[in-house]
C-alpha cells in the first residue's frame, strides 16, 4: 500500500520534497480535524502536542524539528526508510499523479524558451500546472545530494 503523508501547513517544503520523491505528500491548511484525519496515513508534525494527542487515538505521526527542512526531510527519509531519487512524477503543488503531454499541447502555457530547450513535459489533470526537467533538475538532484550527505 502505498504511504500517504498529511502535513501542518508550515511544512509545505517538506511535503513538496516528498512529492519531488513520489510520495502523495498533503498539506492541511487551517484547523486540524481528527475525526476527517484518513486512518492509512501518517501525519508529520512539529508539535509534541499534535503528536501525542494523534498517538493517543491510534493514529500514525511523526515529530519533525521546527525549523529546519534539511533535517526534517532526513528524519522522514530514514524513519520510513524511502528511496532517495527524485521521481517527479507527481505534481508538486497537489501531489496528484502527472501525465505526459505532447510540448504542442502546452506551447501557448509555457516560455519560448522552454519549448525551444525541453522535449519531454508533464501535466497535472488536477490543477493544470506543467512540468519538465530543466536546470532546475541539475539543481535539486544536488541539493538531494548534500542533504543526505548530512544525513
Amino acid at each position: 500500500m502505498e504511504m500517504k503523508f498529511y502535513l501542518e501547513e508550515n511544512l509545505e517544503k517538506l511535503a513538496r520534497w516528498l512529492r519531488f520523491l513520489g510520495y502523495s505528500a498533503y498539506t492541511i491548511k487551517g484547523k486540524i480535524e481528527l475525526k476527517k484525519f484518513p486512518p492509512d496515513g501518517v501525519f508529520i508534525t512539529t508539535s509534541r502536542k499534535w503528536y501525542e494527542k494523534l498517538n493517543k487515538l491510534g493514529l500514525q505521526a511523526f515529530i519533525v524539528p521546527r525549523h529546519d527542512f534539511e533535517l526534517q526531510l532526513c528524519s522522514v527519509m530514514k524513519h520510513f526508510r524511502l528511496r532517495a531519487e527524485l521521481t517527479l512524477n507527481l505534481c508538486a503543488y497537489c501531489s496528484s499523479p502527472l501525465l505526459g503531454v505532447d510540448k504542442e499541447e502546452v506551447k501557448e502555457r509555457i516560455p519560448p524558451r522552454v519549448y525551444e530547450e525541453a522535449s519531454n513535459f508533464t501535466l497535472c489533470p488536477n490543477c493544470g500546472a506543467i512540468f519538465w526537467k530543466g536546470s532546475h533538475f541539475n539543481r535539486m538532484k544536488k541539493r538531494l545530494k548534500k542533504i543526505l550527505e548530512k544525513c
